[in-house]
């Protein structure tokens, strides 16, 4: 074989079991989806509860409360950090918590 060529094709599976292989990739993947959501919905709950402890917590190390933002607008939920959750986030995130920790005394 040389470089570039494509490997010779393998034979295909007859039509029923492929479909039935199709079936069970997509039950797979239905699965991953599900469990991906979950893990999600824990992180965003956990991210929530977070952001509020910071709020709350923010005057007693001298900082005002509106100093420790929500990336997006709360009532947006958690649709908008799903949106939003991106490189663009992470790096909004990380420029956040410097300035907030150069703020404090």
């Amino acid at each position: 074989m040389t470089i570039g060529m494509n490997p010779p094709p393998q034979p295909l599976l007859d039509r029923p079991s492929q479909f039935r292989q199709c079936l069970r990739q997509r039950l797979r993947l239905a699965r991953e989806i599900a469990a991906l959501r979950a893990r999600f919905a824990t992180a965003v709950h956990d991210y929530e509860r977070v952001l509020r402890t910071l709020q709350l917590l923010a005057p007693t190390v001298g900082l005002s409360e509106p100093d420790v933002v929500h990336p997006t607008d709360p009532e947006w939920g958690p649709a908008a950090l799903l949106t939003y959750a991106d490189g663009y986030f992470l790096k909004g995130e990380q420029d956040r918590i410097d300035r907030l920790l150069h703020l404090m005394p």
